[in-house]
């Protein structure tokens, strides 16, 4: 598999100012330092900064180019996503899901107009946001345009978004970081978005080399992954499996087979890819050291 890793530099790239750009906005706005741009090619692109924490750029950029990589790998659709500087800070380009003139409709949106009691405010440890709740949630919705079978109805897909989500410790599927688009009177899923908070971007350096250094270590750090966002907090791997078997025996084989199919030198080629300036040695190792125990607890069970 071949990967191309380059970064854009968006100073010229002339922002976007429109209402509806922000309509149109695959995640909400927030406290995050974002902003819209319009690419020379004609997308439309978040710019989203990569966060400093003592000194350290925490890795969201290239965790997110990454992601979109493996998700390609998986058949999964998500935003593209392209590492990116402005005005000499690193960033992330992550193109809109949404074609011009179409609604994006959140999930809590979805949630909250088939559960009269559902709290579309309440973000972390909402108590009625569960796996279940989001298949009704999706009843009717179609899958995302690019799905072949037996991918056929929205929540199958979404079930291949959590298992995208335990393999690369993704934690942070809130209710808005999914959603529908609404064209005409045709809803649709919309491809998977807004993946920087995974592959332990947060990690301090001193901690990833231990952890790259230590497979018994690793394994336990894995198996703390949980969705702060669900309720009770489930484990990542246990939300998939519950999303895998709501879908039905088809789907989740199939998207079982899927996974099972990325081999070790497709991991090592998504990875190898990032420039050394991003993810160290030891960075790199840790990852892919978890891409591959996190591919086996899904298939094999914890």
């Amino acid at each position: 598999m071949s990967v191309r890793w380059r970064v854009e530099t968006v100073d010229k790239w002339v922002l976007s100012s429109s209402d509806a750009d922000f309509q149109i906005a695959d995640e909400p706005l927030g406290t995050k330092e974002k902003f819209w741009v319009e690419a020379p090619d004609g997308y439309r692109y978040l710019f989203k900064y990569a966060r400093v924490h003592d000194d350290r750029v925490m890795g969201e950029d290239w965790v997110e180019w990454a992601v979109h990589e493996l998700a390609t790998l998986l058949s999964i659709p998500t935003a593209i996503a392209i590492p990116a500087v402005h005005n000499g800070r690193r960033g992330v380009l992550s193109r809109s899901v949404s074609p011009s003139g179409d609604r994006l409709i959140h999930g809590n949106e979805l949630l909250a107009g088939v559960d009269p009691d559902y709290d579309s405010q309440i973000a972390r440890k909402n108590p009625r946001y569960t796996v279940e709740a989001v298949r009704t949630a999706l009843d009717g919705v179609a899958a995302p345009a690019s799905s072949s079978q037996p991918i056929r109805t929205a929540f199958d897909a979404w079930a291949g978004y959590l298992m995208l989500d335990a393999w690369v410790a993704g934690r942070d599927r809130h209710h808005e970081n999914w959603a529908a688009i609404e064209h005409g009177s045709e809803l649709r899923l919309a491809p998977s978005f807004d993946h920087g908070n995974a592959l332990g971007f947060q990690v301090p350096e001193d901690e990833v080399r231990t952890l790259a250094a230590d497979e018994v270590r690793l394994a336990r750090w894995a198996k703390r992954g949980r969705s702060h966002h669900f309720c009770d907090k489930p484990s990542l791997v246990s939300l998939a499996d519950a999303a895998l078997h709501l879908a039905g025996n088809e789907v989740r084989a199939y998207w079982l087979e899927k996974l099972a199919s990325i081999s070790t030198d497709d991991i090592e080629s998504v990875i190898d890819a990032v420039s050394p300036e991003y993810l160290s040695d030891a960075g790199r190792t840790f990852r892919k050291q978890l891409l591959c125990l996190n591919r086996e607890r899904i298939i094999h069970g914890d």
